[in-house]
């Protein structure tokens, strides 16, 4: 509930500026108190990003701190990953979100594309879990960059 209210609270334009968030082995303060992420959706993409302590309202963890720092909706997994197989599994859901699927369906029809291309095990597609909104992109209108 606690997620659901940060997400609501948020105005609608605070998550229609165009751009994306880019990280990589990150410097990480102790104090992330000033840290705003106008993001519509986070990708996190590595082992475990989805755990976190239980605690009453939930489970608290890096997916959460997004959430709660203004990301409409995290994409994190719940256990540790193949390589192989999140590299195609991203580059799926990456290519229905780009075609305008929301993520929820894009995570869905990833799923379905692993299961049958060759990544038969569970472990191999089912890690990944969408926490927050069902958003899409329009990237028909998406800025165009200017640097060559």
């Amino acid at each position: 509930m606690t997620t659901l209210k940060l997400i609501q609270d948020s105005p609608p334009e605070y998550h229609s500026k165009s751009g994306a968030l880019i990280v990589g082995d990150p410097e990480v303060r102790e104090d992330i108190s000033e840290v705003q992420v106008r993001a519509k959706l986070v990708v996190l993409s590595c082992c475990h990003s989805a755990r976190g302590q239980v605690k009453a309202e939930g489970v608290i963890g890096i997916a959460r701190a997004f959430l709660g720092s203004g990301a409409r909706s995290v994409l994190a997994a719940r256990w540790a990953l193949e390589d192989e197989a999140t590299e195609e599994f991203m580059n799926c859901f990456y290519d229905h979100l780009f075609h305008g699927k929301s993520a929820s369906e894009s995570l869905h029809e990833a799923r379905k594309w692993m299961r049958s291309n060759g990544f038969d095990k569970v472990s191999q597609w089912a890690s990944f879990m969408l926490i927050g909104d069902n958003v899409t992109f329009d990237f028909e209108n998406w800025p165009k960059s200017t640097t060559p």
